[in-house]
């Protein structure tokens, strides 16, 4: 995936504390997803990858409903956000600068832009249906430049 964003680099201990302070219990499966997600701080992760990795890489014994648990109260305190890319809700670090996912229908590449260059699409849509668009929770599908040179041949 290919980021225009300033990503901020948190450790697992930092989101460990966030869980302590929103009242949570550390328990070494939440403990994983933490580390999970520092070790992971550029890229966007699905639960079910979080899930993969906290199992595969670290060994711990972790249910599914606590991944999706750890990662909402995350993302209620602010240090993650998801947005939706294909079929699935992705995860990643809140970051200095809002971003849009851009999805290849073809080939599946994922690009971000800063959601501001979108500002003028997200207005035009409001002015036509009085629709507020959220540009930063959905991906926009279509081809990347790759793929729609191959179909223009």
């Amino acid at each position: 995936m290919v980021s225009w964003a300033v990503l901020m680099h948190i450790t697992a201990d930092e989101l460990i504390d966030t869980l302590r302070n929103e009242g949570l219990r550390i328990t070494e499966a939440r403990r994983a997803v933490c580390t999970v997600i520092a070790e992971s701080h550029a890229d966007h992760l699905d639960a079910a990858t979080v899930y993969d990795r906290a199992r595969n890489q670290l060994g711990a014994k972790i249910d599914r409903s606590t991944v999706y648990r750890t990662l909402d109260v995350l993302e209620a305190a602010g240090v993650i956000r998801h947005a939706h890319v294909g079929d699935a809700a992705v995860y990643h670090l809140e970051e200095e600068q809002r971003h849009q996912h851009l999805v290849c229908d073809s080939c599946g590449a994922t690009v971000s832009v800063p959601a501001d260059e979108l500002v003028e699409f997200a207005e035009a849509i409001r002015k036509r249906t009085g629709f507020q668009p959220d540009v930063e929770h959905v991906a926009v599908s279509g081809l990347c430049e790759s793929c729609a040179a191959a179909e223009g041949d």
